[in-house]
C-alpha cells in the first residue's frame, strides 16, 4: 500500500529543490555577470583615459601618463595595459620587465571590441596564478590603427565570489533541509486531523453513532466524509430492509404451515377418500404458496445484489416487443395503444434495467392497463441526462383514494393481488426499489388509472 504522506513529502521536497537550484544557478550567474560588467565598465573608462592620452607630435605619438590612473604606475598593481598606434608600443610602469598575454585581435570581431581572460602575466611566479581580465579596444586614431589592452588582476573579486558562491550554497541546503522537515511536520500534523475518523468508523461498527461529522474535519476530505455518509446510510437502508423483509417472509410463513400442520393429523385420521382428496389439495396449495413465497424472496435477494447489468431494457425496441405480445393476448379489446418517446433521442434510449426484470415490472403494469382499459391506453417517456420518467395511463374505472393509498403502501402481503387490480405489486415495488427509482399512483384524466415511475437514466454509447 503506497503512503500518500510519503508521497506528498518525496514530490514536495523535489519540487522545494529544483526551485532552489534554479533560483542558486541565476542567483550566482547574475552576480558574476554584474561583477565582470563592473570590471569591464572600470576597464572602459581607462582605455578612453589612455586615448586621450595620446599625443603626436612630430610623426611621433608621446603617452602622457599624468592623466591616467596612479595605480598604471604602481609594479604588479593588478592594473596593466599596453597601447599598439602604429609602430609604436606603450607599457603601463606597473608592469616592471614583465609582459602580460597580447591575444590577437579576432578578424571576426565587428564591434572592435571584446574581452578576455589569461592566467597572470609571463615569468612572474608571484603572480602566475592571478586571473587578469583583459578589455580590447580597436579605433584609428589620425589616420593610424590603434589598439589598447587594458587589463585587471580580479582574482580577488573571484575569490570572495567563491566564498560567496560556498556560503550561499551552503545556506540554500541548509534552508532546503529546514523546509523539508517543515512540509513533512506539516503533513504529519495534517494528516493527524484524519486519526478520529477510525474511532468514529470503530463506533459505526459498535452502532454507537450512525454518521460522520464532516465538520471535525478539513475542507479538502469533505467529499470522503459525505461519501462515506452515504455508503452508511445505504448500508443502514439495506440492512433495515432485509431485516424487515425477513420478518414478513417469517410472518408469510406462518399461516400456510399451520394450515399444513392443522390439516396433516386431519388427512391421517380421515377415512372418507372425497374428503382426502380435498384436504390433499388444500395441503398442495398450501405447500405451492409456500413456494411461491420463497420464490419471491429468493428473487428479491438476485434483485439486491447488486450484480452488474450484462443487457440493459432498451425502452424502444424491448417495449415494443412486449406490448405487441400482449396487443395479441387482448386481441378481443382492440386497444388503441400510444407510445410517446423523445424523437431525437428514441435509438439511445436504455433503462438501468436488467432486460429480464424490465420485462417483468412493464408486463406486469401494461398487463393490468390491457386488463381494465376501455379501449386506449399510452405509455409516455420523458428523459434527461439524470432522469428517466415513465407514464402509464388506461381509461379504465380507475380506483378511489382510499384504494391509491392501499396502494402506495409498502411491506410485504400474502395475497400479492391488490383489490379491482390483478397486479403483482410486492414485486414490482421491488424491483422499483432495488433500481433506485420511485413508483407512484395517481387519478387519471378524465378517468382510468395512471402510474408515474422514475429511474436513473444511462446513455448508450454508439457503436
Amino acid at each position: 500500500m503506497k503512503s500518500l504522506q510519503h508521497q506528498l513529502s518525496v514530490t514536495l521536497g523535489i519540487s522545494v529543490a529544483l526551485v532552489f537550484i534554479a533560483f542558486w544557478w541565476i542567483a550566482i550567474s547574475t552576480i558574476h555577470s554584474v561583477a565582470d560588467n563592473y570590471v569591464i565598465s572600470r576597464l572602459e573608462h581607462d582605455s578612453e583615459a589612455i586615448t586621450k592620452s595620446l599625443h603626436l607630435n612630430k610623426q611621433q605619438w608621446t603617452l602622457n601618463a599624468d592623466k591616467i590612473e596612479p595605480i598604471y604606475d604602481k609594479p604588479y598593481s593588478g592594473h596593466y595595459y599596453v597601447v599598439k598606434i602604429g609602430k609604436q608600443i606603450f607599457h603601463s610602469a606597473s608592469q616592471a620587465s614583465l609582459s602580460i598575454y597580447l591575444q590577437p585581435v579576432p578578424s571576426k570581431n565587428k564591434t572592435k571590441i571584446y574581452t578576455y581572460e589569461t592566467q597572470g602575466m609571463a615569468q612572474n611566479t608571484s603572480a602566475h596564478n592571478s586571473k587578469l581580465l583583459v578589455y580590447v579596444s580597436q579605433q584609428t586614431l589620425q589616420g593610424q590603427p590603434l589598439t589598447i589592452y587594458v587589463a585587471e588582476d580580479h582574482s580577488p573579486i573571484e575569490e570572495s565570489l567563491q566564498r560567496f558562491d560556498w556560503l550561499f550554497g551552503l545556506l540554500s541546503i541548509l534552508t532546503l533541509a529546514i523546509l523539508f522537515l517543515l512540509q513533512k511536520w506539516i503533513l504529519k500534523r495534517t494528516f493527524k486531523q484524519l486519526t478520529p475518523l477510525e474511532k468514529q468508523l470503530q463506533s459505526l461498527e459498535l452502532s454507537v453513532q450512525q454518521s460522520i461529522n464532516a465538520e471535525a474535519y478539513p475542507v479538502e476530505v469533505s467529499s470522503l466524509i459525505l461519501a462515506l455518509n452515504q455508503a452508511i446510510q445505504l448500508a443502514n437502508k439495506q440492512f433495515s430492509q432485509a431485516r424487515r423483509s425477513n420478518a414478513n417472509l417469517s410472518h408469510a410463513l406462518k399461516t400456510p404451515l399451520n394450515i399444513a400442520f392443522q390439516l396433516l393429523p386431519q388427512l391421517r385420521q380421515e377415512t372418507d377418500a372425497a374428503k382426502q382428496a380435498i384436504m390433499t389439495q388444500q395441503i398442495e396449495q398450501q405447500l405451492q404458496q409456500i413456494h411461491q413465497l420463497i420464490e419471491r424472496a429468493l428473487k428479491k435477494a438476485r434483485i439486491a445484489q447488486g450484480t452488474g447489468i450484462n443487457t440493459p431494457f432498451n425502452f424502444t425496441e424491448d417495449l415494443t416487443t412486449l406490448i405487441s405480445s400482449l396487443q395479441q393476448l387482448h386481441a378481443p379489446k382492440h386497444i388503441d395503444m400510444q407510445i410517446l418517446l423523445p424523437a431525437k433521442t428514441a435509438p439511445k434510449l436504455s433503462l438501468l434495467l436488467d432486460k429480464e426484470d424490465g420485462f417483468e415490472l412493464f408486463g406486469n403494469l401494461l398487463d393490468n392497463a390491457f386488463k381494465w382499459c376501455k379501449s386506449a391506453c399510452k405509455i409516455t417517456l420523458e428523459q434527461n441526462n439524470q432522469t428517466t420518467l415513465i407514464t402509464i395511463e388506461d381509461d379504465g374505472p380507475g380506483v378511489d383514494d382510499k384504494a391509491i393509498q392501499y396502494i402506495r403502501q409498502r411491506g410485504f402481503r400474502a395475497d400479492e393481488n391488490i383489490p379491482g387490480h390483478g397486479l403483482g405489486l410486492s414485486i414490482v415495488e421491488d424491483l422499483v426499489e432495488a433500481y433506485q427509482g420511485s413508483l407512484q399512483f395517481q387519478h387519471n384524466t378524465p378517468n382510468g388509472l395512471k402510474i408515474i415511475l422514475s429511474f436513473p437514466t444511462i446513455q448508450k454509447k454508439p457503436a
